[in-house]
Order: C-alpha cells, then structure tokens, then sequence
C-alpha cells in the first residue's frame, strides 16, 4: 500500500482551522458540566433508596460484570490484529495500544479525532505505515460500527414484539439506524464494485480540502477498497474480524446485564440492546469525552422506562461505567507509557 506522508497531515494550514486547544479544554469542561448536572445530577434525587439496594448487591456476578469487560476489550484487540494483519504486531502490543486509545478517547475533548491520532502515531511507532495504519484505522471501525448497528436493530426488533403502547418511538429510532447501515451499505458497494468512481469522486472532494489533498484522498480511497475486497476474497479473515467486532459489543452488553443482575434485576435481551445500543451510539457524538455524562443520563431513564427501578438502573449503569469508562484510563495510560518508553518495537519476528 501507499504511504501517507504524515508531513503534510500537519501543515500550519490545517492547524489554523481549528480551535485553540485551552478553548477546546474550556468548552469540553463546561459541555461535561451541563451533561452532569442536568443528567446525572437529578437520578441522585433519592439517595438512601440507592445506598440501600447496595446492601443487596451480588459480589460474584459484579465480578463477572469485571471479566465481560475484559473480554470485550481483548475482543476489539483480536479485530485490531485480524485487520492489522496478524504477523505484524504482538497482540499484547496491539492490547496496548487499544488500551492506550481508549484512555485518550475517554479524557481528552473531541477525545475520537485525538485517540485517532494518537493511534495512528503509536501504530507508526511499531513501524506501520502511515498509509497502513490509516486504512486499518478505517476498516476496523467501519466494521466495528457495523457490528453495533445491527445489534442495536436486532434490540428494537426484539422490543417491538413485546411493547404494545406508543411504539413509535422506537419505529423512529429503528428506522434512523435502518437508513445509516443502508447509507453504510451503499459506500461499502461503490467501493467494492465502482471504485474507479469513488476514487474520483474523493480526489475531487480532497482537492478542496487543504490538509488533505488530491492525491492522498485518492491514495487512501483505494487502500480502502482494496483493504474491503482483500476481506471478500479471504472469508475466514472477514468472519474473524466480524465475529471479533460482535463479540467485543455483546460482551460489553453483557457486562451491563450481569451488574443490573447483581442487582437482582435481570433485563429481556431486546430491551437490553435496545438501551445500550442507544447508549453507546451517544459516545460517538463529539460533544463529551466518552459521551461522559450524556450516557448516564440517557441510559438511566431509559432502563426505568423499560421497568427497572431507579436505585437499580442509577447503580447499574455506575457500576458497568466505571468498568467500561473509567477503568481504562489509568490502565491505557499506563500502557501508552509503556509502548512510548519501553525500548523497542514489539514486531514480531
């Protein structure tokens, strides 16, 4: 594959578009903020109810919850290695810089655009290619959000079936989604069958766009594609990275089940994909690291919507946030240290 010269990827040009980085860190501090004290702030309306219903808390399967989380980030890292290409990097490597990732992505404002970067960085400092490293980039989260999609529909399907008053709703949200994954759908054929067209198309639209030119929009544009049809081509490696993006979801699902079951309240499986499906498409948006705050505020009351009480749901969704959320930021900084001054490249042999 081309390379991608990162030089031009940080051209005084581009820098000048974007904001200030004290800005940056003002606005994101004042965004969190709100999200917490209109959100979060208000489940806290009852605070003995919740403090109570930790006395009859299920330790074994909070335990449990824990090992699902592990699971689940040890899943994204097998999909990071079937797209990588598996003779490239250690996997413990590749653990390391997905941990690293997501503890950038978690604390930092607009925390996707510079966990990507910083990704990209750590992948070049292992001694991938900068067009490697794009394109693996790409198709891993293509793939990735794919996976979560489709549970999230399976979810609202599931939850059709069962609830009999003012579905809409859920028909409206279902439907948004459907009319995604069809537009996803669509750019993944132009690839795959009119490349010629979408490589044109992107030279076009990258020949507008300062930072990132004609020519590398239509570099990385093929990459992909070809990345795309190396996958058709080789069905086991595609079965692998789809059944690693699906198991690092519902393992991640599952860890939110089992703590609301160490709380003694178990959910159906459509309501359960339906509410963090919804929950974790929120992260995505740029608005809070993590979607810190939104997500509580969101998933708490959907889960009380779907019957669940309020101490269950508030703890619940704590208690699998601070094993999804906060848990890999110490753990992910100590394993960028690690891949930023621990000696050499970890490739294999």
């Amino acid at each position: 594959m081309n390379n991608v010269d990162e030089t031009d990827m940080t051209r005084p040009h581009a820098s000048r578009r974007r904001l200030p980085a004290w800005l940056r860190y003002v606005l994101a501090a004042v965004i969190v903020g709100a999200s917490i004290w209109f959100l979060v702030v208000p489940q806290f309306s009852n605070v003995e109810e919740s403090f109570a219903a930790i006395e009859n808390l299920s330790v074994p399967l909070v335990v449990a919850a824990f090992v699902l989380e592990i699971l689940s980030l040890l899943s994204y890292s097998v999909l990071t290695g079937v797209v990588i290409g598996w003779r490239r990097l250690r996997y413990r490597t590749l653990i390391r810089i997905d941990l690293a990732d997501l503890a950038v992505n978690h604390t930092a404002p607009g925390g996707g655009a510079v966990a990507g970067a910083v990704r990209f960085r750590l992948f070049r400092a292992q001694g991938i290619s900068d067009g490697d490293a794009a394109v693996a980039a790409t198709v891993e989260i293509t793939i990735s959000n794919l996976a979560l999609v489709v549970l999230f529909l399976v979810g609202v399907a599931l939850t059709l079936a069962r609830i009999q008053a003012d579905p809409e709703n859920y028909v409206i949200a279902g439907l948004v989604v459907l009319v995604l994954l069809v537009v996803v759908g669509a750019v993944v054929w132009a690839l795959m069958l009119r490349t010629a067209k979408v490589v044109s198309f992107a030279r076009r639209v990258g020949k507008r766009i300062p930072f990132l030119g004609e020519e590398r929009s239509g570099r990385l544009v093929e990459s992909f594609a070809a990345s795309l049809r190396h996958l058709e081509h080789d069905r086991r490696r595609m079965w692998s990275a789809v059944g690693s993006a699906v198991g690092n979801w519902v393992f991640d699902a599952a860890s939110l089940w089992v703590m609301l079951a160490a709380l003694g309240q178990p959910m159906g499986l459509g309501p359960l994909l339906t509410v963090y499906g919804v929950g974790t498409l929120l992260t995505f948006l740029p608005l809070t690291p993590g979607g810190l705050g939104i997500v509580e505020g969101v998933m708490v009351p959907a889960l009380i919507g779907f019957g669940v009480p309020h101490s269950a749901a508030l703890l619940g969704v704590i208690g699998w946030r601070l094993f999804e959320y906060w848990l890999p930021i110490p753990v992910g900084g100590i394993a960028y240290a690690s891949l930023r001054f621990g000696g050499r490249r970890q490739r294999r042999p």
